[in-house]
């Protein structure tokens, strides 16, 4: 085969493979511009009209003296305009750029690079023609430094949004809860959005309570203005602190950038604000009272269920949820022994102690004892051959009345008067008193424990004896302590304790008003209060008075210490209880203060008490002194 042929072979392959070539191209570009010519101008003239959700800017919380204790700031991030930022040729060279820029940015601000190849990938395939987040939640410095830096970056921009921020850091934590963001909750909600910006939503406490409008759910007497009044408006009337978001329709374009806006945005709608019943001195005074123990106070307007303080400690800042808490953060929270995530204050269900004497006290009264008969207490009790000690061991109180028995904290009396009265009357007086029951609070409290024959399989005569002193199947929230004892400071009347005083619309306009509500009344006349009262005051106020110590300069207290023992004998400890009421200018308080681990109600909890009203109640010097 000599070479002239092989040269001839070469060119026809060759020729067949240009020819091969070509021929592919026509056919493509025919396919192109005929066959399927008039579907692909109609894909690149289309336009989509699309959705972008707006949030709302969520509502504050002030306390009754104007004191903001959730609220929104500026908030800075730095976004790219990706479309601003595209290079000519392959896609992988504007991802590249975007990612050296991202980078760049990230060492002049001082922070590590956060962005990569895949985020530019997804946010171009999905949000096109929006912008990028690139860095959130900027220092002033940080600001700074990317103002410098931005002129010399095309498609940067510095951008604001809101966060939420508790100025009083830990005040009042447990009790205002926490947010977090509410991802889209479907592909429905995915689909009728281009680009949805999630709203920050309430997690706990008072931000998850009132987050939306639910008349029908959440209140029990209302009283609205005429524009939400009707529970059926719809949602976007009935926002609450969560607002209701809005939107703006753009339209966009086969490669999915934005064109044009059409029509007129309809703005969010921001959040109402709340403001609470909460005075910011007491709660303060409180929690710094209950810094170093682990215990809650509670402190109502008698008359109506005012809460004016709710402290709870161990607590946390509700700032550590923003914007995000991380698993291991969130993780140590929950699985801290102290429980700082638990509420004491309305959450705990505790053995009372004595102080529910009083109430046995009523029982006696409303079961046709009479208050001068008398119970000799030598220090202890025998019941069913086990003896139960007065707390006085050595020679006890000798004779005693009912109003001795409440002053002194005398077991020997109770039991003896309990044991005759039995568990079925007992528990009748401890029910009317909102034992055993939710005392209607806006968040989910505890209904504590109503005694009862049923709990156990055999009830006897202990079981009642403990009982009479506070002890056994019987549990009680702090709140509800704050409840009964406001009932018995007034007329009988409890009152459903409520924490809002009125909901404020974004333009200053008052849109509700909360009033009080009665629950229930004690099973006791005025006749039979009187006497329980009076027993209060000597105890607070007699030299022999089991709360003495909670006597104080600034308001004329009546209470009834407590303290239960808690636990197997190898680990027993000592909840400790006071719980009070007194007058002061004309108002009536009513005070409940649970320490657990402590030595005694009357040594731990009563002092507390007194330094509580010296300062709140105090001295216009004390008064400055508590800053805002």
């Amino acid at each position: 085969m000599d070479s002239a042929f092989l040269s001839r072979i070469r060119i026809i392959v060759i020729a067949f493979c240009i020819f091969f070539v070509y021929a592919v191209i026509l056919i493509r570009l025919w396919a192109i511009q005929v066959y399927k010519g008039e579907e692909i101008q109609e894909k690149v003239s289309r336009q989509y009209v699309r959705n972008i959700r707006i949030p709302a800017v969520r509502g504050r919380i002030f306390t009754a003296d104007g004191v903001m204790l959730a609220g929104n700031t500026a908030s800075y991030e730095i976004l790219f305009h990706i479309s601003e930022m595209r290079r000519p040729g392959k896609r992988s060279r504007t991802v590249r750029h975007v990612l050296d820029e991202a980078n760049r940015l990230a060492a002049a601000i001082g922070r590590a690079p956060a962005l990569t190849q895949k985020d530019i990938n997804h946010h171009m395939n999905y949000y096109p023609g929006l912008p990028m987040t690139i860095f959130k939640e900027l220092t002033s410095t940080e600001l700074a430094k990317a103002y410098e830096l931005s002129p010399g970056i095309q498609g940067m921009e510095i951008a604001t949004s809101p966060q939420r921020i508790y100025p009083q850091g830990k005040c009042a934590g447990p009790l205002i809860g926490y947010i977090g963001r509410e991802d889209p909750r479907s592909a429905v909600d995915r689909q009728n959005y281009f680009y949805y910006i999630p709203d920050t939503v309430g997690r706990a406490g008072l931000e998850l309570a009132y987050d939306t409008w639910n008349p029908a759910g959440i209140r029990h007497d209302v009283t609205l203005s005429e524009n939400t009044s009707d529970p059926e408006l719809p949602k976007e009337q009935r926002a609450l602190l969560r607002g209701f978001p809005g939107k703006k329709l753009v339209i966009v374009d086969s490669r999915g950038f934005v064109s044009e806006t059409v029509g007129a945005e309809i703005p969010a709608e921001n959040g109402k604000d709340l403001v609470l019943t909460l005075d910011f001195r007491a709660q303060k005074i409180a929690e710094s009272l209950l810094a170093n123990v682990t215990g809650a106070l509670v402190l109502l307007d008698a008359s109506n269920g005012d809460i004016l303080a709710m402290a709870s400690n161990p607590s946390y800042d509700p700032a550590l949820f923003i914007p995000r808490i991380t698993i291991a953060e969130y993780s140590k929270l929950r699985n801290d022994p102290s429980k700082p995530l638990f509420n004491r204050a309305y959450q705990g269900a505790f053995s009372p102690g004595s102080i529910v004497k009083p109430l046995i006290g009523i029982s006696l009264l409303e079961n046709g004892y009479s208050a001068a008969e008398t119970v000799y207490c030598e220090g202890f009790v025998k019941v069913g051959g086990h003896p139960i000690n007065c707390w006085i061991k050595a020679d006890g109180h000798g004779e005693v009345t009912l109003n001795d028995a409440i002053a002194v904290s005398c077991n020997a009396y109770f039991i003896e008067n309990g044991l005759k009265l039995g568990v079925e009357r007992l528990a009748a007086t401890f029910k009317s008193a909102g034992i055993g029951s939710k005392t209607g609070f806006i968040l989910n409290d505890s209904p504590g424990r109503l005694p009862d024959r049923k709990h156990k399989k055999r009830w006897t005569a202990f079981d009642t004896a403990l009982i009479s002193i506070g002890q056994g199947d019987i549990l009680v929230s702090p709140l509800q302590a704050a409840v009964y004892t406001a009932a018995i400071a007034t007329n009988g009347t409890l009152w459903r304790p409520n924490i809002l005083k009125t909901i404020v619309a974004p333009g200053g306009a008052a849109v509700y008003t909360e009033h009080a509500q009665a629950t229930g009344h004690l099973a006791a006349s005025p006749q039979t209060l009187e006497i329980i009262r009076k027993g209060m005051y000597l105890s607070v106020n007699s030299d022999i008075g089991g709360s003495k110590r909670a006597r104080n300069e600034a308001i004329d207290l009546s209470g009834k210490t407590g303290t239960a023992e808690v636990g197997p004998r190898s680990t027993r400890y000592k909840n400790t209880w006071f719980t009070g009421f007194g007058t002061h200018n004309g108002k009536t308080y009513a005070i409940a203060i649970l320490v657990e681990h402590g030595v005694s109600g009357g040594k731990t909890c009563a002092p507390l008490a007194a330094e509580f009203f010296n300062r709140w109640l105090g001295s216009q010097k004390e008064q400055a002194a508590v800053s805002r």
